[in-house]
């Protein structure tokens, strides 16, 4: 049942209707903010009162742009649910999704964005709004579900239509352009449509998950107070649940890229000798192969590895992909897990199954169909290679990672040690982008392309960013935030302190994983902090490189501390992590030059 407004004529009050869900009349949808203290109630409309209170103003609004639209009903979250009963609220946020479905139109009533008095025209006058439009608070169910969808200022202005604004919402949220066109959710990783909602703040912590409901699918019975967290594992327990499901009914539905974190990046560029390297080693022969690409932190590793998974889907429809994120040993048994219900392994829902046993041998079988796993940020061995300290029963993980014939293992990680040990000799060093493929990249990233027309500093900007992808990518968000040229953005990064800032400026990557901080600054970061693990003569040594001229480093100057074979192996960690290259070598022994981006450190 959904409870409708209706304007009463020649009176500014409303009544309410209920309808039956399939036989609602057409009607109009709010999405707005709430105001604590000043949103009319359920109970208030029935009794008359609230007309003295701001969230009036909003009842108004939408009474008049629907009227306008010619729907003589519409939907207001904060008035047409009876939030004092608990079943009819749990009913209602588990319906939602279906009734903004369902709209005939949705109006996105935006709170925050005032625009000027002597504006007539909003839309053709972005930029008197378009800060705040950006620090908006936004509602991905609102955004997917309607079909029609306009978005207006406090003032009731026009902004713009869900089309119209298309760029603008996917660059804000990082929901893909495809989505917002309709494109079938189930297209979408279970990953990628969790991504979607990291940024949203709400009231209630578990309203943050509750408002995925529509987007997988699932139905949940609502548990205020059990905390984000736990809303999250009930969650993914149900889509499981239902996926494992649906397969049992319908094999042939679920699509095979499915089991991949991220959509196809639309904008990848180059790469193309690395893709055909790869190919030629791990699609192209009859036995089982493994290959690793490694390389500084922020060099495309990842990017590389989906672009190749897409491929490989391409030219072998049937080809099943699995993509197990390395970062922990959860992480890898929490991968093994969608893979065993994906492949519906017999004997997965026993109580003591052992899930990455199953699937290892499911995969090593001659009848198993061709497969690919790439195994993706393997930059600590130790997750992979070491036992589990506390289960003397245990084997390390690396053992349960299939060799079947059918199928091959593609790896990245940040250190060349760990790409040797997990792939012996089969090792693909991902270097930094030419000039030409990093302009590109730049462009691709870029949304208003007259940013760039200065092309003396676009090379000046590649140069100082070492051609780095992640870099790049990085300066294209800043710069589309801030509507700055690239000049201006390298003068910012002359001055030292805003350097630091600039690299440290967080943005959205819907390419990325999801909660993880992706700034230059932390990737790098994350790096020094492996090789102080692993080799803390090493990360001596770099901390005192960070400091000085970056070029011609002779080894006489390096602090002093272990032996020579300490001093050659801290120094191979360092050319393993990417940060030091070999310039010359000289009768009394080589020079050291460090990697150009190497000198960010001293902040990062």
């Amino acid at each position: 049942m959904i409870r409708l407004l209706k304007c009463i004529s020649g009176d500014d009050s409303f009544e309410l209707a209920s309808f039956d869900d399939d036989l609602a009349p057409p009607y109009a949808i709010l999405s707005h903010t709430w105001i604590e203290g000043q949103e009319v109630t359920y109970s208030e409309l029935l009794a008359g009162s609230g007309a003295n209170k701001d969230g009036y103003k909003k009842i108004r609004f939408c009474g008049e742009q629907a009227t306008a639209d010619n729907l003589k009903y519409f939907w207001i979250d904060t008035c047409c649910i009876d939030k004092s009963n608990s079943v009819e609220l749990s009913t209602a946020i588990n319906s939602m999704f279906r009734w903004y479905q369902h709209a005939d139109k949705c109006y996105v009533y935006l709170s925050d964005v005032l625009v000027p008095q002597q504006i007539c025209d909003a839309q053709a006058s972005h930029a008197s709004w378009e800060s705040a439009f950006r620090q908006s608070r936004w509602f991905t169910r609102e955004l997917l579900a309607p079909t029609t969808i306009k978005f207006f200022s406090v003032d009731g202005k026009l902004l713009g239509s869900k089309a119209s604004l298309e760029h603008e919402i996917h660059d804000i949220t990082g929901i893909p352009i495809s989505a917002l066109r309709g494109q079938k959710l189930v297209d979408f990783s279970v990953a990628e449509r969790m991504n979607w909602v990291a940024k949203r703040t709400t009231k209630w912590k578990e309203d943050k998950i509750y408002c995925l409901l529509g987007i997988f699918g699932v139905f949940l019975p609502l548990n205020y107070g059990e905390g984000e967290e736990y809303a999250t594992q009930r969650l993914q327990d149900e889509i499981q649940k239902r996926r494992y499901r649906r397969t049992q009914k319908h094999p042939q539905e679920m699509p095979v890229s499915s089991s991949l974190p991220f959509t196809r990046n639309e904008l990848f560029v180059g790469r193309e000798s690395q893709l055909q390297a790869i190919e030629e080693i791990i699609l192209s022969r009859d036995t089982h192969q493994r290959m690793a690409i490694y390389g500084l932190g922020g060099c495309g590793k990842s990017a590389l590895a989906l672009e190749f998974a897409y491929r490989a889907l391409a030219t072998n429809a049937k080809r099943e992909i699995f993509w197990v994120p390395a970062m922990s040993q959860e992480s890898v048994g929490l991968a093994f897990r969608e893979i065993a219900v994906r492949l519906q392994i017999p004997g997965i829902s026993d109580e003591n199954a052992n899930l990455k046993k199953l699937v290892r041998e499911a995969l090593s079988s001659k009848t198993s169909n061709d497969w690919l796993m790439i195994v993706d940020n393997a930059d600590d061995p130790r997750i992979l290679l070491e036992f589990d300290t506390e289960d003397p029963r245990s084997i390390p993980l690396i053992d349960y990672i299939p060799r079947g014939n059918k199928g091959a293992i593609l790896f990245t990680t940040r250190s060349r040690e760990a790409a040797a040990e997990l792939s012996q000799t089969c090792v693909l060093s991902l270097d930094d982008m030419g000039e030409a493929e990093a302009r590109q990249l730049l462009m691709n990233r870029t949304i208003n392309k007259s940013l760039l027309d200065n092309r003396a500093a676009v090379k000046n900007l590649l140069q100082s960013l070492t051609f780095l992808p992640l870099a790049i990518v990085q300066a294209a968000a800043f710069m589309n935030q801030n509507d700055i040229s690239v000049s201006k953005y390298v003068s910012l990064m002359q001055h030292t302190s805003t350097e630091a800032e600039l690299f440290s400026e967080r943005f959205e990557d819907p390419s990325r994983y999801q909660r993880t901080d992706i700034t230059v600054a932390k990737t790098w970061q994350i790096s020094f902090e492996h090789i102080q693990k692993q080799d803390p003569l090493a990360a001596d040594y770099l901390s005192f490189i960070a400091c000085i001229d970056r070029t011609g480093i002779p080894q006489t100057l390096l602090p002093p501390g272990g032996s020579k074979v300490q001093h050659t192996k801290a120094l191979g960690t360092l050319k393993g992590y990417a940060f030091l290259t070999e310039r010359q070598q000289t009768v009394t022994g080589s020079d050291e030059e460090r990697h150009t981006v190497s000198e960010k450190l001293g902040w990062a």
